[in-house]
């Protein structure tokens, strides 16, 4: 439970409205180390702009979260936790590309060189469920292993899309949110930029 006056169904519905933000980071992050890598053969044939790239493969990991999200919306209108802030939902998903698309292309920039980073990703991404607030909150833990929480900059996608979810409002973690995705943006589409040429030619 949540806390003592919690309903049958809030820890499920407080589960889910963080799976949601939490399966697209993970699937996108595993899978931008290896982007290039994977698909060399193809690249070597065909004139194709690698900094596409991650969004095709956003778009094709898109399956997963959108059955979570649907499954969610089913069970807060059932129990009577719908709310009108739902609408807004395509702002965090917004955000959400351009911190991926930025990550992303950090991420395959790296992964050309280092073979193994995939899995480095993978693991950290996998322990950093634990650590984050998908799973736990701020009544279950205490406020000092929650402060340890929030150093996760992740964990702030995962509050801010639980705000639209959830009709709530974070001010400081959509503030974390969207400075992380800017800087990981520039700072992605400066290294693309940058690296793409080099990395035609490696392949």
């Amino acid at each position: 439970r949540l806390a003592p006056n919690a309903g049958a169904f809030d820890y499920a519905l407080y589960v889910l409205s963080g799976i949601v933000a939490w399966q697209i980071l993970q699937r996108a992050l595993e899978e931008a180390p290896s982007l290039v890598r994977d698909r060399m053969e193809t690249l070597k044939q065909v004139i194709y702009p690698i900094e596409t790239l991650p969004l095709t493969a956003l778009l094709a990991s898109a399956l997963s979260p959108a059955i979570v999200l649907v499954v969610y919306l089913l069970l807060a209108s059932v129990t009577g936790h719908l709310t009108w802030s739902i609408i807004l939902i395509p702002l965090p998903v917004l955000l959400l590309v351009v911190l991926l698309l930025g990550l992303s292309w950090i991420l395959m920039i790296v992964g050309v060189v280092l073979k193994d980073l995939r899995e480095i990703v993978a693991v950290l991404i996998g322990l950093m469920i634990y650590f984050s607030p998908v799973l736990l909150s701020e009544q279950m833990v205490g406020e000092p292993i929650w402060q340890f929480v929030l150093l996760n900059p992740l964990a702030h996608v995962v509050i801010a899309f639980r705000d639209v979810l959830q009709n709530t409002f974070h001010p400081i973690s959509w503030l974390i949110f969207v400075s992380v995705a800017s800087v990981a943006f520039v700072t992605g589409a400066w290294g693309i930029t940058r690296t793409k040429v080099l990395i035609n030619e490696y392949i």
